[in-house]
């Protein structure tokens, strides 16, 4: 009863914004911005956020190219079309992307894949790799399952992701689909893994 209270009163893109930075936002777009930096395109034209909810990491993006933040969530998109009314949002299921193949520079997926059940982050990361062109970059992040932390154990039993898994797994759905060229592992409240793709000419 509680967990179903407070996942409706999060829902609202204003709340759900506010708890993201109180759960250290601020600390993974520094970490992200730095990842722009070194290890994505320096003006890539089109830029696609996968689960991308209200858009909190657009600004780490020029404004040049074309953000898409694609998500399932009607309300969070409602709210990010009222933030950057510009830029492009699409209902979409993260498994099943609307985009051709070999079109997209840069995917994003930030705090997704434990709403993802085993098949679809399987998916998603296929997706990933088929709409991203030959060089193109996979930025991940997620909180990774440890459960030797009890803040983050917590966290969990509240959160409405029911899929958290250790950095391994993650680590090695990405790395059937693409090769990893940055991994790192941090904390805040849960444990993070963030970890960097790139579309490789040939096979894995």
């Amino acid at each position: 009863m509680l967990t179903r209270i407070l996942h409706e009163i999060v829902a609202h893109p204003r709340i759900y914004d506010w708890v993201q930075v109180l759960a250290g936002a601020d600390l993974m777009r520094r970490r992200l911005a730095a990842i722009v930096v070194q290890r994505c395109p320096s003006s890539p034209s089109i830029v696609l956020d996968l689960g991308g909810g209200t858009g909190l990491y657009r600004g780490l993006w020029p404004s040049a190219g074309r953000y898409v933040c694609l998500d399932l969530d009607t309300v969070k998109l409602r709210g990010f079309r009222e933030k950057r009314l510009g830029d492009p949002a699409i209902c979409a299921d993260a498994t099943r992307v609307p985009f051709n193949t070999d079109s997209v520079d840069v995917v994003v997926c930030t705090s997704l894949s434990h709403h993802l059940s085993d098949g679809h982050l399987e998916q998603m990361v296929s997706e990933s790799a088929r709409v991203l062109r030959v060089g193109g970059t996979f930025v991940f992040v997620d909180p990774v399952w440890e459960p030797s932390r009890l803040i983050g154990r917590l966290i969990w039993k509240y959160d409405r992701g029911s899929n958290p898994r250790r950095a391994g797994r993650l680590h090695d759905v990405i790395a059937t689909h693409l090769r990893i060229v940055h991994e790192e592992r941090y904390s805040i409240y849960h444990e993070y893994l963030l970890c960097v793709g790139a579309k490789p000419q040939g096979p894995i």
